[in-house]
């Protein structure tokens, strides 16, 4: 029995690193203050009351930045969703949610 065995080459990583887009849900209506904690992200409200985080972050490093903000803030996350599409098609959302 032959075992195949894969050995990652120097500079043979994936480099294709593209921006994604994220929503981010949190429980309750963010006040200007923290608000200010998430530059990075466009935030609305939705109708039910609740916080909706959006925009592209370049990696997970920067997505877990996010949440462990919201964390440090005290802020329930209710939900993250990785919006695929384009930029117009995410913001169009925005709006519908």
């Amino acid at each position: 029995m032959k075992k195949t065995v894969r050995v990652n080459k120097i500079g043979s990583m994936n480099t294709d690193r593209r921006p994604t887009f994220y929503k981010i849900h949190l429980r309750g209506k963010l006040d200007l203050e923290q608000v200010a904690w998430f530059p990075e992200l466009v935030h609305a409200e939705n109708e039910d009351g609740n916080t909706l985080l959006v925009g592209e972050l370049p990696d997970q490093a920067a997505l877990m930045g996010v949440l462990f903000r919201a964390h440090n803030l005290n802020l329930t996350i209710l939900c993250v969703k990785i919006k695929t599409g384009k930029t117009g098609e995410l913001n169009a959302n925005i709006q519908n949610n």
